[in-house]
C-alpha cells in the first residue's frame, strides 16, 4: 500500500498486507451478499404482499437455529480459515440448486425459501469472517484496523447495489443470483490464498475444557458474563432493524408495482447509503472509536435513532414527509450500523480468549438474530391478523421503548467489558482452606507444634498462645530454652524479658555456667541481668558484646539503681577512644529505647568518626525526639551525609514534615530538598503527603521525584494536592509529547543518533512518571496493574492494558497517553502535522534544549545537545551557547558547556590560521 493511504487509514507498515488481503476477501463476499439481499427482496415483493414478510422472518429464525448449530459444531473442529472456507462453499452450492430452480422452474416459494435463506447465508458469512479477524488482531489493533477491513464490506455493497439497479431492467431480477455465486467463488480464491499463523492451525484456538458441577445460567449457556451482556444488546439492536426495514419495505411496496422498479430503487437507495457509509468508514470511523470509547461509540447508532423516532412523533407532519424522514433513518441506521456500530461491536471480544471470541461472535449474532426475528415476526403477524396493517406511528412509539432498552443494554456492556479486561489482565491469585475449629480443637494443635521443632510453626503457636491468655504459657516456655534450635532459643528469652517470668532465672543462670560458648550467650546475659533479684553491675572485664547485652538487660529494670548503672557505662562508652564503643551506644539505643540515652546521641552526632556519627544520625531518628531534629539537619547538611540523613527522617516518621519542623523552600538546598522528598515517600502520614504535594507544584526543583515518592506511598490526594498533580500532569504531557516529537525528526536525520536516544530514554522515563500520577488521581490498583502489563512487554498484554487504561482515564488525557505509549512501543508512530515537522530542524532543535527548554529536557538530556553543536558548529548555535545560562547550571551541563566553548575556539583559531597562511595544507580544517 501507499505510504501516505497507510498513515490516512491508520495503519501500520507491517499491517498492511494483512489488511490488503482481509480486505479483498471481505470485498467479494459484500459483493456476494448484496447481490443476493437485493434480488431475493426484490423477487419476493414482487411475488408476496408485504404482510408476508413477518413470515419470512419466522422461517429465517428456524433455519438459523438450525444452521448455528451445524456452525458450533464445525467451529469446534476446524481452524478459522478453513471453518469460513467452509460456509462460503456452502452458501455457493445452496445458491446455485436456488438459481437453478428460479431459472427452469416456476415454483412460487422459491422467493420466498430465498428471502428467507439470505438472512441465513449473511449471518454464517459475517460471524466467520469476523471470527476469523478477531484472532488475528488484538484488542488494541481491532480498534483500529476493524473498520479499515470491513470498509471492503461498503464498497463491495455499493458495486452490488449499483450492479441490481443497472442490470435488473437488462437482465432480469432471477439472473443476478449467478453474480452472487461467482463473488463467492472469488472470495474464496483470495482467501485460499491468505496465511496467518493465527488462523491456520486449529489447536491454538480452543481452551481446554473446565468442567464444574454447578454452573450459573449465565456460564451454562453464554460463557462468558461479557457475551451475555452483548446478546442483550444484539438482540435489542436486532429486533429495532427488523422492524425498521419491515415498515420500510412495506412503504416502498406500496409505491412500486413491478420487479425490476423495486430492485432499481432499492439498489439505488442501499447504494447512497453505501456511499456516504464508506466515507465515513474510512475517514472518521477508527478515529471515532478511538477518541471516544467503546461505549461512546456504541451510544452513537441507537442516541441518533432515538432522536428522529422522537422527531418523527410531533404533531404536523405529512404523510410524504413522515416516509421521507423514515427513509432518511433507514440510510442513517445503514451507515451507522456499518461504520461506527458494527467496528465497535467487533472490538468487545478482544479481551476474551480466542475460543471465546468465536463462542461470542456464533452467540451474540447467530443465536441472538433468530430470536429478535422470531419475536418481530409473531409480533406483525398477530398485529396484521387482529389489527391490519401497522402505521408508522405505533412503529416509532415501540421503536421508541426499544431504542431506550438498547442505550441501558451499552451501559451494561461497558460494565462487564471493563471486568473482562481485568480479568485479562489478572496474573492469578491464590484462594486457601480455612478450618472452623473450636477452641479446645485449636489449642491442641497449637500445643502439637511446639514440639515439631520448626522455628515457624513454634513461634506462630507460642504467638497465638500468648495473644489467648493461655495459663500454662510459662510452663511450656521454659523447656524451650533447651532446644536445639538458636532462633527459638531466643524468640522464648526475648517472651521471658518482655513478661518478666522470674521462674526463668535459675535455668538461665545455670545455663551460662555449663555452657560459656552458646551462640545465644548474649540474650541469656541480657535476660540474666533484667531478672536478677537485684541490679548488679558489670565485670569490668567482660567483652564489649556481654556489656552491651548486659546494659541492655538492666535498661529493662525499673529500680533507680538499675538506671544510674546504665548512665555510668553509656557516659564512659560515649567518650571512651574506641570506635567499637562509641558505637556500642548506638546499638544498645537499637536495641532497647530510652530517654537516658539521648545525651550521648547528642554528643555522638558531633563524632568526629564519619561511621558513628552517620550512625547516631539515624539512631537520633528513631528517638522521634523534636529537640534533636534541628540538630540532625544541621550534621546531615553539614557533614554531607545526605543517605544517613535520608534513613533518619524515615525512622522520625511524618512528625519530620510538620510544617513547623521543615525549613521554607528557599532555606532548603537541592540535596537536602531532594533527601526530604525520598524519605516523605517512605513516610506514611497526613504532613508527608502535604510536603509532598507542596514539591509538585509551580517552582519545585523536583517534581517528578515528588510524584515517584507519593506514589511509591500510595498517597490519597486531598483537594489542593489533586490540582498540583494534574497541573503537573497537565505541563508533563505537553512536554513529553514536544521531546517525542523532537526525537521523531532527528530519527528522519539520522545524524545524531546519541542526542535521540537521551530523548527516547526520557520519554520513556516520563511515561513512567504519568503513569504513575494517573495512579494517584484515579484508580490506583488498575493503574497499578496496567503498568505491570506494560513492562511485561506481551503484545497481547499490553493491548489489554492500554484497552484497560482508556477505561480508567479521561479522554482527552487517554488519546495523550496512548500517543506516548505508541511512541515508546512502536517507533513508527507519526507524531505532529508535516508542516510542524519539516520547521524542527536539528539546529532548531538544540538551540531550543540548550536555551529556552520548553521540553523540560533534563540535565543529561541539554548536556548532550551541548556537545552536539560540535558536529553542527552553526553561527546560531554557537551564538546560543556563549551566553551564561538563565537557569541554574547543572554540574554536568556546566563542564560540556565549558569543554565544547573550548574546543568551538580552539577550531576557530585554526580556521583562522589556515586562512591567513591560504596553505592547502590546513584549508580542509
Amino acid at each position: 500500500m501507499n505510504s501516505k493511504i497507510i498513515a490516512l487509514l491508520n495503519i501500520r507498515s507491517a499491517e498492511a498486507q494483512v489488511v490488503k488481503q482481509l480486505f479483498l476477501v471481505q470485498l467479494f463476499l459484500g459483493i456476494a451478499t448484496s447481490t443476493l439481499f437485493t434480488s431475493t427482496l426484490a423477487m419476493f415483493l414482487n411475488a408476496f404482499e408485504v404482510t408476508d414478510i413477518p413470515k419470512v422472518y419466522i422461517v429465517s429464525a428456524g433455519l438459523l437455529l438450525v444452521t448455528n448449530l451445524g456452525y458450533a459444531q464445525l467451529e469446534t473442529r476446524l481452524s478459522a480459515k478453513k471453518l469460513l472456507q467452509i460456509v462460503i462453499l456452502f452458501s455457493s452450492v445452496t445458491l446455485f440448486f436456488s438459481w437453478a430452480g428460479v431459472m427452469f422452474y416456476s415454483e412460487k416459494l422459491l422467493p420466498f425459501f430465498l428471502s428467507a435463506w439470505n438472512m441465513v447465508v449473511y449471518m454464517l458469512v459475517g460471524y466467520a469472517f469476523w471470527g476469523m479477524a478477531s484472532i488475528i488482531f488484538n484488542v488494541r489493533e481491532s480498534k483500529r484496523l476493524f473498520s479499515v477491513v470491513g470498509s471492503g464490506d461498503i464498497p463491495a455493497k455499493l458495486l452490488g447495489y449499483t450492479a441490481v439497479s443497472v442490470l435488473a431492467p437488462v437482465l432480469g431480477v432471477e439472473s443476478l443470483l449467478g453474480l452472487s455465486i461467482g463473488s463467492f467463488l472469488l472470495a474464496y480464491f483470495f482467501l485460499a490464498r491468505f496465511e496467518h499463523r493465527a488462523i491456520s492451525s486449529h489447536d491454538t484456538l480452543h481452551e481446554p475444557a473446565h468442567r464444574s458441577p454447578r454452573r450459573s445460567f449465565i456460564a451454562r449457556y453464554f460463557h462468558n458474563p461479557l457475551i451475555f451482556a452483548i446478546a442483550m444488546f444484539s438482540l435489542a439492536a436486532f429486533t429495532v432493524y427488523s422492524l425498521i426495514d419491515y415498515t420500510f419495505l412495506a412503504e416502498v411496496k406500496s409505491r412500486f408495482k413491478s420487479s425490476p422498479d423495486m430492485a432499481s430503487f432499492l439498489g439505488m437507495f442501499f447504494a447512497v447509503g453505501r456511499v456516504v457509509a464508506l466515507l465515513v468508514k474510512l475517514m472518521l470511523s477508527s478515529r471515532v472509536i478511538s477518541r471516544l470509547g467503546l461505549s461512546n461509540s456504541l451510544l452513537i447508532a441507537p442516541g441518533v435513532l432515538l432522536a428522529i423516532t422522537l422527531y418523527l412523533l410531533l404533531p404536523r407532519n405529512s404523510e410524504n414527509a413522515i416516509f421521507i424522514i423514515f427513509g432518511v433513518m433507514v440510510l442513517v441506521s445503514e451507515v451507522l450500523k456499518s461504520a461506527v456500530q458494527e467496528p465497535s461491536f467487533l472490538v468487545l471480544f478482544q479481551p476474551l480468549h480466542p475460543h471465546a471470541r468465536l463462542k461470542g461472535h456464533l452467540i451474540s449474532k447467530g443465536y441472538t438474530m433468530p430470536f429478535a426475528l422470531l419475536a418481530t415476526g409473531i409480533f406483525l403477524v398477530s398485529y396484521n391478523h387482529w389489527y391490519g396493517p401497522i402505521s408508522i406511528t405505533l412503529v416509532c412509539q415501540i421503536l421508541a421503548v426499544l431504542l431506550v432498552a438498547w442505550i441501558f443494554t451499552v451501559f451494561q456492556v461497558k460494565t462487564q467489558y471493563l471486568r473482562a479486561l481485568v480479568i485479562a489482565l489478572r496474573k492469578g491469585f491464590f484462594t486457601g482452606t480455612e478450618l472452623f475449629l473450636n477452641e479446645e480443637s485449636v489449642r491442641k494443635i497449637l500445643l502439637d507444634k511446639l514440639d515439631s521443632g520448626k522455628p515457624k510453626e513454634v513461634i506462630m503457636a507460642l504467638e497465638l498462645l500468648e495473644r489467648s491468655a493461655y495459663q500454662g504459657l510459662e510452663d511450656r516456655l521454659l523447656p524451650l530454652l533447651q532446644s536445639p534450635n538458636d532462633t527459638i532459643k531466643k524468640y522464648v528469652l526475648s517472651r521471658i524479658v518482655a513478661l518478666k517470668l522470674s521462674r526463668a532465672f535459675p535455668l538461665i543462670e545455670k545455663t551460662l555456667q555449663e555452657k560459656p560458648y552458646d551462640p545465644c550467650r548474649p540474650d541469656f546475659i541480657k535476660a540474666f541481668y533484667s531478672l536478677t533479684p537485684q541490679p548488679i553491675d558489670i565485670p569490668p572485664l567482660e567483652r564489649l558484646e556481654v556489656k552491651k547485652a548486659a546494659l541492655v538487660g538492666l535498661a529493662h529494670r525499673p529500680e533507680e539503681t538499675a538506671r544510674a548503672l546504665v548512665q555510668q557505662h553509656l557516659k564512659t562508652f560515649t567518650h571512651s577512644q574506641d570506635e567499637a564503643e562509641r558505637l556500642a551506644v548506638l546499638d544498645i539505643y537499637t536495641v532497647d529505647r530510652h530517654k537516658e540515652f539521648l545525651p550521648s546521641i547528642t554528643v555522638l552526632l558531633l563524632d568526629s568518626s564519619p561511621k558513628v556519627h552517620k550512625r547516631a544520625l539515624e539512631t537520633a531518628g528513631k528517638t522521634k525526639d523534636p529537640s534533636l531534629l534541628p540538630q540532625i539537619l544541621r550534621t546531615g547538611q553539614s557533614r554531607k551525609s545526605l543517605y544517613a540523613l535520608q534513613n533518619a527522617l524515615v525512622h522520625f516518621g511524618d512528625a519530620a514534615f510538620a510544617p513547623h519542623h521543615v525549613p521554607q523552600r528557599q532555606a532548603l538546598s537541592e540535596d537536602l530538598t531532594l533527601n526530604f522528598i525520598r524519605a516523605a515517600g517512605k513516610v506514611k502520614g497526613d504532613f508527608s503527603t502535604q510536603f509532598l504535594e507542596q514539591q509538585v507544584g509551580h517552582g519545585a526543583l523536583f517534581p517528578d521525584e515528588a510524584i515517584e515518592a507519593l506514589w511509591y506511598k500510595n498517597a490519597v490526594l486531598q483537594k489542593e494536592g489533586r490540582k498540583q498533580v494534574q497541573g503537573w500532569l497537565k505541563t508533563k504531557l505537553w512536554q513529553s509529547r514536544k521531546k517525542a516529537l523532537y526525537c521523531q525528526c532527528l530519527a528522519k536525520g539520522k545524524e545524531f543518533p546519541l542526542l535521540e536516544q537521551a530523548l527516547a530514554s526520557e520519554t520513556k522515563q516520563d511515561i513512567k512518571y504519568i503513569m504513575r500520577s494517573l495512579a494517584l488521581l484515579y484508580d490506583r490498583q488498575r493503574i497499578n496493574r496496567v503498568m505491570d502489563m506494560l513492562s511485561i512487554g506481551s503484545a497481547e498484554k499490553i493491548a489489554n492494558a492500554i484497552e484497560m487504561l482508556e477505561q480508567l482515564i479521561p479522554k482527552r488525557c487517554f488519546i495523550v497517553v496512548e500517543s506516548l505509549l505508541d511512541f515508546h512501543l512502536d517507533k513508527e508512530k507519526r507524531w505532529g502535522h508535516s508542516k510542524e515537522k519539516t520547521t524542527l530542524s536539528t539546529s532548531h532543535i538544540i538551540k531550543e534544549i540548550i536555551s529556552e527548554n520548553p521540553a523540560g529536557c533534563s540535565a543529561w538530556v541539554k548536556s548532550v545537545a551541548c556537545y552536539s553543536i560540535l558536529a553542527l558548529p552553526t553561527p546560531e548555535l554557537t551564538q546560543a551557547i556563549a551566553p551564561e545560562p538563565s537557569f541554574a547550571p547543572d554540574a554536568l551541563y556546566s563542564e560540556t558547556r565549558a569543554f565544547v566553548i573550548n574546543q568551538l575556539s580552539t577550531l576557530r583559531k585554526r580556521m583562522r590560521y589556515a586562512a591567513n597562511r591560504e596553505s592547502p595544507d590546513l584549508k580542509f580544517l
